[in-house]
């Protein structure tokens, strides 16, 4: 994946991390500004930060390559909304233009 790219990490312990990759080697994975994926009764939505009582990072955050078990790149919608969080930028939902 590019640098660049909006990310989900998902960790050892199942947590799933969405941000945009800085650096994925054989060290580590460094994403930034990460979010923790939550499950909701409303659906899937992204927590401030890394932890439930953690601070939140403001830039970029290191994963140690052994606590991740895969990078894959994040599914539009959530991407999508990571932006959104993250920048306040808006993006339109596919289909409501035209």
């Amino acid at each position: 994946m590019n640098k660049g790219t909006i990310v989900t990490v998902v960790l050892n312990n199942g947590a799933e991390i969405v941000g945009k990759l800085v650096l994925d080697d054989f060290t580590g994975v460094i994403i930034n500004r990460p979010r923790m994926v939550q499950v909701t009764q409303q659906g899937v939505g992204l927590v401030n930060g890394i932890s439930m009582t953690g601070i939140e990072p403001k830039g970029d955050f290191t994963f140690p390559k052994n606590s991740v078990l895969y990078v894959i790149e994040t599914a539009e919608e959530i991407a999508n909304g990571w932006t959104q969080q993250t920048s306040g930028i808006a993006l339109p939902n596919k289909g409501l233009l035209g």
